[in-house]
């Protein structure tokens, strides 16, 4: 299951694309990737827009209900306005297993 996450920025309170992206290289742990795993997660990544206009992340999870589980462990809610979209279909040109990394940590915008 597929879910594409989109966050209109600034948000209501006042947080950028960025501060959304950045808490998350803070926040997320060892334990957390793991729990992550444990739950059912194949994937997560998250980016910004360079013109900061939205925050998006991109999650696979093997059920619903795996992934429900690792937001209420973890306390994590949706953020304001926040857009959830479970995706239908996959085509493209480069497996998901064979794409390189991104990188490790981003600078801040200036």
């Amino acid at each position: 299951m597929w879910i594409m996450f989109r966050v209109p920025c600034p948000t209501p309170d006042g947080r950028t694309a960025w501060d959304l992206y950045h808490w998350r290289e803070v926040v997320i742990t060892p334990a957390m990737r793991d729990s992550a795993v444990a739950h059912g997660c194949r994937f997560h990544q998250a980016w910004y827009a360079e013109d900061g206009s939205a925050f998006f992340a991109l999650a696979n999870w093997d059920t619903p209900e795996g992934a429900s589980a690792f937001f209420r462990e973890w306390n994590i809610e949706d953020e304001p306005g926040e857009v959830a979209i479970r995706l239908a279909g996959e085509v493209g040109l480069v497996p998901v297993s064979l794409a390189a990394p991104g990188p490790a940590a981003a600078t801040e915008p200036k």
